[in-house]
């Protein structure tokens, strides 16, 4: 499906009868694109560093390139998601043709980190343990890895083979707070600050929350905020 001349008529066309209101509503913000641009119907929101969008039509529909749809715009629908097999609304220039949905495959291309040795329980991920590939994000699960800096003192959580994607559930930051530790206390309400020690009764990482007990045999719920740091809200 080839636009060429068909370009340039198809935006005279638009611009200069414009849209029906029915029809942008249905479109997503009534972004419309040409063929060569479906990939910019993606949200860039969801693209990590380095990503490239490919976009192709499942089927070709016969109808665009004819004299049914001399040319053709496309757009996405509100709340649909541009990513793996989907589909666009398409609007035809030049006929009376009405609106209709090609299915089209949305594939995203980025680098994600994937483990290049057996990495065991607990042992500390650097850089040695690591590569880089090439991979179609609409064909992973959620929880991918694609920077470096999510590895900053973090910790496996359960061993991992050689090839495995390496995802954020994969991954354990650096307790700052064990069972058994003396911790410094900051009790806070409104108006007040009060410290103390306690002893913490788990383990807590950064922002996390952890049970500790009073030296009066007092159980209160905390969050670690430093190392050997506890703040508890009242």
């Amino acid at each position: 499906m080839k636009f060429h001349t068909f370009f340039n008529i198809a935006f005279q066309v638009l611009f200069g009868l414009g849209l029906t209101q029915a029809t942008a509503a249905q479109a997503d913000s009534s972004r419309w694109v040409t063929e060569a641009q479906l990939s910019e119907l993606v949200d860039p929101a969801l693209l990590p560093p380095g990503a490239s969008v490919d976009v192709k039509f499942v089927k070709a529909d016969e109808r665009i390139g004819s004299l049914q749809c001399p040319a053709a715009l496309f757009a996405n629908s509100a709340g649909n998601k541009m990513w793996g097999r989907t589909y666009v609304r398409v609007q035809c220039v030049g006929s009376d043709t009405a609106p209709f949905f090609v299915g089209v495959d949305v594939k995203v291309w980025a680098p994600v980190l994937v483990v290049k040795g057996t990495v065991q329980s607990g042992q500390t991920l650097g850089l040695n343990d690591v590569e880089f590939r090439t991979m179609d994000l609409s064909q992973l699960s959620h929880g991918w890895v694609s920077e470096l800096a999510h590895l900053n003192n973090k910790t496996a959580a359960r061993q991992l083979w050689p090839g495995t994607l390496l995802k954020h559930d994969h991954l354990r930051g650096q307790a700052l707070v064990k069972n058994g530790d003396t911790v410094k206390v900051m009790m806070k309400g409104p108006g007040f600050a009060i410290g103390g020690t306690a002893v913490a009764m788990g383990e807590a990482e950064l922002g996390e929350v952890v049970k500790i007990k009073t030296s009066q045999g007092k159980i209160l719920h905390g969050v670690a905020r430093d190392a050997l740091l506890v703040e508890v809200s009242l």
